[in-house]
């Protein structure tokens, strides 16, 4: 299993660290910023685990999805306390068809991120 231990710096950046690993994540909340914050890394978090899902059933059925793109674009409430909406725009490799397309972009969206965020986030899809 793992374990992230995540550490509080100054000027509320954070850095969280895969325990028995190298792996980093910085995050960090006041401008001005070189890291995202942590409801753009929730995003990106999504983003990761949908490229994931979609590379594993195509791997599955014995095709090739690389060069596949996934935009992940977080909306938040007024206070900035939640993410309310998120854009996702998928974008498939030229040759793909659009039925193609769409098999890859409803098995994207069932990765364990995806499926843990709540229910009344606003998600909008687009397929290109």
């Amino acid at each position: 299993m793992a374990i992230i231990k995540t550490t509080l710096g100054k000027n509320l950046d954070t850095m969280g660290v895969l325990v028995d690993s190298a792996a980093r994540v910085k995050t960090a909340f006041v401008d001005p910023r070189n890291d995202m914050n942590p409801g753009e890394l929730l995003c990106a978090a999504l983003g990761a685990c949908m490229m994931t899902k979609l590379g594993f059933v195509a791997s599955k059925r014995g095709e090739d999805v690389s060069g596949t793109e996934v935009t992940v674009e977080p909306s938040f409430d007024e206070k900035h306390t939640r993410v309310t909406g998120i854009k996702i725009e998928f974008k498939f490799p030229e040759l793909f068809k659009d039925e193609r397309k769409a098999f890859y972009a409803q098995a994207a969206q069932d990765c364990p991120v995806h499926n843990s965020l709540r229910e009344d986030i606003a998600f909008n899809v687009s397929v290109k």
